[in-house]
């Protein structure tokens, strides 16, 4: 069972070297009698898992010669078994030794519940220690029932170094979607290095420009991994944004390993946008408050909320089409102009002003993100990225101006003095 959010919020777990023995109640509940745990206990390593300042589960780990360490005891609070505590222990645990050690050990008793946990993390049948508890055990020990009698251990390969190939394909590949979607430069450089640090790839570099990444790490033997990441820009997706930050938070939280992550990070990047028909009305209404707001009659809002669907129309069978932004938004300066004319007179409302409707219309065509974005990125002195963002939003700026402006000349030139 996985930690929820909430409950994994303020979770740390930190080594105990002094005053062992004030853990001796939960200890017990894994190992009931007191001179066995006393055995490996001052030899042992312990490590304490806390939440909220209130301690849930406990384990000590041996380390061995030629890379072998065993977890002699870990045990979980009784009113908190069942919640994932164990698992993320163990967890913990296996990354940590990672490093010192190639195999991990775990003996447990003959009951097919503590067998199925182990394996759950990931362990295998090892050996059999006969008759164990019998000979080491004043009193017998059962467990569901069963008289426990053999020492069953289990196995786990430990990886002797950290994957940083690995680790750094998934921190780019989340900077990949937050950066292709609008996420902030910083926001983006903030999640990259808290996943190579939670997998703990502690050298690493990031460089970032509002169309591309450069990541560089090393694995502490002096062996370093580059990669580059070209990103074309492209339209917002804020809801991928949120669960991307959302995503990297369990990843730092210690939640999700890195195949996990990996499939959950291909899930959000295939995330569909809202419903066509809502973008179609959002945009419409878009257009009629703005325009509205910036000074257009309550008829010539409501011309605009018709202006801002039709014209999103448009854009969604030009994402379709993967048409280019300079088309995109030359067309839809075109259609916003035509569409604003054609209201004005086919309507035989004379009332109506041509800029009225065309301000309001054009405001899902506005690039408000981009620009807000260029701007924070400049105030962050990020001026490379910021420069680039805000060229890339003045440019829509221009293609917009030309469609509205060519069609207004052709009318006001070629077709306005035939109309009355």
């Amino acid at each position: 069972m996985k930690l929820s959010k909430a409950e994994g919020a303020d979770m740390k777990i930190r080594q105990i070297t002094d005053n062992k023995k004030l853990y001796m109640d939960l200890l017990l509940l894994a190992d009931p009698q007191e001179n066995m745990i006393d055995a490996y206990l001052d030899q042992g390593e312990m490590f304490l898992l806390e939440e909220n300042g209130e301690a849930k589960t406990v384990a000590v780990v041996m380390l061995y010669k030629n890379r072998k360490c065993e977890l002699k005891n870990i045990a979980t609070v009784e009113t908190q078994q069942g919640k994932g505590y164990g698992k993320y222990m163990i967890h913990f645990l296996c990354e940590h030794y990672s490093s010192l050690c190639d195999m991990m050990y775990v003996g447990t008793g003959n009951t097919r519940k503590n067998i199925g946990f182990y394996e759950k993390c990931g362990f295998e049948n090892s050996h059999i220690v006969i008759d164990y508890f019998v000979k080491n055990y004043r009193e017998p020990i059962y467990d569901e029932g069963v008289r426990l009698t053999d020492m069953i251990y289990l196995k786990k390969r430990l990886e002797s170094e950290v994957d940083v190939k690995k680790v750094v394909d998934l921190a780019l590949e989340a900077g990949r979607i937050l950066l292709k979607n609008g996420a902030e430069i910083f926001r983006v450089e903030e999640t990259i290095t808290r996943i190579c640090h939670r997998f703990h790839v502690e050298h690493i570099d990031v460089f970032m420009l509002s169309h591309g990444i450069f990541v560089s790490a090393e694995n502490g033997m002096e062996e370093t991994y580059t990669k580059v990441k070209p990103i074309p820009l492209s339209a917002s997706h804020l809801g991928i944004v949120a669960e991307v930050n959302a995503l990297s938070r369990e990843i730092e939280a210690g939640h999700m390993g890195i195949d996990e992550a990996s499939e959950k990070l291909k899930e959000i990047d295939k995330m569909p946008s809202k419903n066509g028909y809502f973008q179609i009305v959002a945009a419409g209404i878009a257009s009629g408050t703005f325009g509205y707001m910036l000074g257009a009659t309550e008829s010539e809002s409501m011309m605009a909320f018709f202006i801002g669907c039709i014209l999103y129309v448009w854009v969604l069978f030009s994402k379709k089409h993967g048409l280019s932004k300079m088309i995109v938004n030359i067309a839809g300066g075109v259609i916003i102009t035509t569409l604003a004319i054609c209201f004005r007179h086919l309507a035989h409302m004379e009332e109506l002003r041509i800029d009225g409707m065309i301000i309001g219309g054009i405001m899902p065509l506005v690039p408000g993100l981009a620009f807000v974005n260029a701007i924070r990125d400049i105030a962050d002195s990020d001026f490379l990225s910021g420069t680039v963002r805000m060229i890339d939003a003045i440019l829509v700026f221009v293609y917009i101006a030309i469609g509205v402006g060519v069609t207004l000349s052709i009318y006001n030139n070629m077709i306005g003095g035939l109309l009355p």
